[in-house]
């Protein structure tokens, strides 16, 4: 029982009785003590100074989710969303034939594609089929008819009155036809950077798929590199707690540039300043080395796996936690000499 004066020796049970103690009752004045045991915690019989089973609040992320067996899921559901929109490409197109021939359009150019339209619906989309078979059963001559002659007119008349706000995806002039197109025609180029150049990412993103690659690394130099420079040039890094997100909106526009690209601004912009924060507080505040682990990790975990893999960026993050040891070992010779 709590509190019972049983659990303790004669004396100090005489004592606790002529200070008018009642069992199971706390110490003090009015009994306000514990009477339940404090319990114990287990730890890590090799948990070193500075452990803690609790993460530190340093405003970065613990240690990512892993993908659950069988993440290949994502890669299925692209090619499916893919076909889907060959499908929609073929009906959508089958409709604007028809619609040009209902406006006089009586050409056997246009008579020829929509022939081929409707065969490729017949004998291509009715089965199982592999991406871009559609399309590839297309005779090269309606293929040019249909995009030169009936849907560039239209694009380029969408495009001059498109608002990027109000429809980032183009799903109504441009992505239903890329299956057929591949990419923007490149006399909508010009018009396109300049709706686009200052937009958000959600307005930005769709883009690395509708441009043709060269194309995309053009106007990646131009508008989406020098962003994330100057983002990482006006980043405070601030341990022990980081306020500062910018970081985690460079690693958000990180997939649309090239990873040799976003390396580089980094030796430049970002492993510097992070280096001399790490120093300054390890020499200043002399952090627990699991708080230092726990920042340095936390860092780690906001890059991607895509940097996570490039030589340079692992030894700069190693060279990190080797400043964390080299302090926690200088401490605890000071400790020992002392």
């Amino acid at each position: 029982m709590p509190g019972s004066l049983a659990r303790t020796t004669a004396p100090v049970a005489k004592m606790m009785r002529l200070w008018n103690y009642k069992e199971g009752a706390g110490l003090g004045t009015h009994g306000q003590g514990i009477i339940v045991p404090i319990k114990t915690e287990r730890r890590s019989s090799n948990a070193g100074i500075g452990h803690s089973e609790k993460p530190y609040d340093n405003g970065l992320p613990g240690a990512p989710a892993s993908l659950p067996a069988g993440h290949k899921w994502g890669e299925w559901a692209a090619a499916s969303r893919a076909l889907r929109l060959e499908r929609d490409c073929c009906e959508k197109t089958l409709a604007l034939l028809r619609d040009v021939r209902l406006q006089g359009d009586d050409s056997a150019e246009t008579a020829d594609a929509l022939a081929a339209i409707v065969k490729s619906e017949e004998e291509v989309l009715q089965g199982k089929r592999a991406l871009g078979a559609w399309r590839a059963a297309l005779p090269p001559s309606a293929v040019q008819h249909i995009v030169e002659r009936v849907l560039a007119p239209r694009m380029a008349m969408k495009a001059r009155e498109w608002e990027p706000v109000w429809n980032p995806g183009c799903d109504h002039w441009l992505r239903p036809w890329l299956p057929l197109i591949g990419n923007l025609p490149e006399s909508l180029y010009g018009i396109v950077e300049s709706k686009i150049s200052g937009g958000s990412y959600d307005t930005i993103s769709p883009w690395k798929d509708y441009f043709d690659p060269a194309h995309w690394e053009i106007f990646s130099r131009r508008h989406v590199l020098p962003r994330m420079t100057r983002w990482l040039q006006q980043l405070r890094i601030t341990p022990p707690k980081q306020i500062d997100v910018k970081f985690r909106t460079v690693m958000e526009w990180t997939p649309l540039v090239r990873t040799q690209d976003v390396v580089s601004i980094l030796e430049q912009e970002f492993f510097g300043k992070w280096e001399s924060a790490l120093r300054h507080w390890l020499q200043s505040a002399k952090p627990s080395l699991g708080e230092a682990d726990a920042w340095c990790t936390g860092w780690k975990n906001l890059f991607t796996p895509e940097l996570l893999d490039d030589k340079r960026v692992l030894a700069r993050l190693e060279a990190g936690v080797a400043m964390v040891d080299r302090q926690t070992e200088d401490l605890n010779r000071l400790v020992c000499h002392s």
